[in-house]
């Protein structure tokens, strides 16, 4: 939480950040005093970013850093570095008077906002578990086989379970003390970060919000995230995804369907392929069965990514059906957040099953062959 649950800046490079900083003008003022005591830093730029957009810049020199400007309204921030090897960001409430924070110690306070900020981070549940956490990725990548896979991602999952609902529980509670100013718009995008809310459950929280909090982007693009998700749930017919040569409905209709949405640079996409699908497919091609690889999100332009499905097809021995994401907003349509997401489809284009993995998927084929 202490990392910015808030602003995700990875694949930001700082010469992005700094073309997009823009003036600040108008309202009243703030000032940000920063301290940074780490050699690393020195002469380096520190930027205050708000919604990916680098709002003003400011060199370290002797430690700290100082940003002034003006604030019309209170908005949630956060303040990016990158030393030798080194990045460092925190969240923060701007807001006139004067800020103090220290990016190494991540301590934010001085204004009545950030003093309250600064309790809610503390309550932090996911460092106690990083560490581990951390350990259990690294064994995923490394596994020999899929028992291994198996084990690492069940360990993992369940740490992950108990931290996340620790920090639910504490934004939840945040929340009901803030609905009504910026520090509720900031624990509600926690809470739409935890993933644990339904479109149902989201709107109701929303439903005696201030602006403030029912317009914060994060808050606002998983209500539309989770909307595409309760519109292509399980029980609901299919949305058909046009890809370069061809739709989704001129391979599945009439079928039993599973469709993988993944990327050749997703290593969970890479062993759900290997381990699963493509013996799936060899077991129940001749059965009914038509599995739809929907290649999505790859990198680079219209050639490399080309290139990379190619790649992939022919390192996994992948035989099935493919379709590339010709328009890049298949994911948007069906509301993944996250890859591999695989789904299995009726022969009459219900969506039976999302989000399966490993020996559910062969299950759910077998009951849905059955039928």
């Amino acid at each position: 939480m202490k990392k910015s649950l808030i602003t995700t800046l990875c694949g930001m490079s700082l010469a992005l950040l700094a073309a997009t900083i823009v003036s600040c003008s108008g309202g009243k003022s703030y000032k940000i005093d920063g301290i940074v005591n780490d050699a690393q830093f020195e002469g380096k730029k520190v930027y205050l970013v708000n919604d990916r957009d680098a709002v003003d810049s400011a060199v370290v020199k002797d430690g700290a850093f100082t940003f002034e400007g003006k604030a019309e309204e209170a908005w949630i921030g956060t303040l990016y570095a990158m030393g030798e090897t080194t990045q460092l960001q925190q969240d923060l409430i701007v807001e006139p008077g004067n800020i103090i924070v220290d990016l190494l110690t991540e301590h934010i306070g001085g204004t009545a906002l950030n003093d309250s900020l600064q309790l809610f981070l503390e309550e932090d549940a996911e460092g106690e578990f990083e560490v581990e956490m951390e350990m259990y990725i690294e064994q995923y990548y490394m596994a020999q086989n899929a028992e291994e896979r198996s084990v690492a991602e069940h360990m993992y999952d369940s740490l992950e379970a108990i931290a996340t609902t620790r920090i639910y529980d504490q934004a939840l509670a945040f929340y009901g003390d803030n609905r009504d100013n910026i520090l509720g718009a900031y624990a509600m995008a926690v809470l739409c970060s935890t993933d644990r809310l339904t479109y149902n459950q989201l709107n109701e929280l929303l439903s005696d919000a201030a602006d403030v909090v029912k317009n914060h982007k994060p808050v606002s693009a998983k209500l539309a995230q989770l909307k595409a998700v309760e519109e292509t749930s399980a029980g609901k017919h299919y949305t058909d995804i046009e890809g370069v040569d061809g739709k989704l409905s001129d391979i599945i209709d009439g079928k039993v369907a599973l469709v993988d949405f993944y990327a050749s640079w997703c290593g969970p996409c890479r062993a759900e392929i290997r381990d699963n699908l493509v013996p799936l497919w060899a077991k129940y091609q001749d059965k009914g069965l038509v599995i739809v690889g929907l290649n999505v999100w790859e990198r680079g332009d219209a050639e490399a990514r080309k290139a990379a499905h190619e790649k992939v097809m022919a390192d996994l021995g992948i035989t099935y059906p493919q379709l590339v994401d010709s328009t890049r907003t298949a994911t948007d349509t069906y509301g993944v957040l996250g890859i591999p997401q695989i789904m299995l489809i009726g022969p009459d284009g219900t969506i039976l099953a999302r989000d399966l993995r490993g020996a559910a998927i062969e299950e759910a084929v077998i009951k849905a062959m059955g039928k």
